[in-house]
């Protein structure tokens, strides 16, 4: 539970530094999209299937919120996106820098595809310029695939913790020159 707890803390975290760049920055649309970056690390971290839907609707649930985007739509994408992270890495056995740069640049094209067709079909506005569109989302991808190897590094040093008191035992036997004694 307090691995979980730990995760929420680790996307409330990415919501609230997202806010404010978004804030800060004159620049809105070319921005890297940290939240999603905690979403896919949620996804290849060790927790159970439903604490991970758990937090991946809550943070989508509050970011639809903090961005004005109509409630439920990163609600349910995170959660899209949380289990196809999560069955892309255990299906093939992926890991390691290249797979967390390419999972969040195609996380990022997903869901801005998403986000755009549900804007022009069900809400009826006008997609404006698609190419400005598809440019923004290419800056906005790759600034999150160059940012996506810190935000899992960043989220497996918040995820572990302390490590348990027994975890010294071994060394300060081996100190004593008692490593090779059994132990009760």
């Amino acid at each position: 539970m307090e691995r979980v707890l730990r995760l929420l803390a680790l996307g409330l975290l990415a919501l609230v530094v997202q806010s404010t760049l978004l804030t800060l920055s004159p620049l809105r649309d070319p921005l890297p999209d940290l939240v999603l970056a905690v979403v896919l690390f949620v996804a290849t971290a060790d927790v159970a299937v439903g604490w991970g839907v758990a937090l991946a609707l809550v943070v989508g649930y509050l970011f639809d919120l903090l961005s004005g985007t109509p409630v439920g739509l990163h609600s349910l994408l995170f959660e899209v996106l949380y289990l196809a992270g999560r069955w892309i890495q255990r299906r093939f056995f992926l890991a390691g820098v290249l797979f967390e740069v390419a999972l969040a640049v195609g996380a990022v094209w997903l869901l801005a595809t998403t986000v755009v067709a549900v804007r022009v079909l069900a809400q009826g506005h006008d997609p404006g310029d698609l190419g400005s569109v598809a440019l923004s989302t290419l800056v906005r991808s790759l600034l999150t695939g160059l940012v996506a190897p810190a935000v899992f590094w960043l989220g497996n040093r918040w995820t572990a913790g302390r490590k348990p008191t027994l975890a010294a035992r071994p060394s300060a036997l081996r100190g004593a020159g008692l490593e090779g004694r059994p132990t009760d």
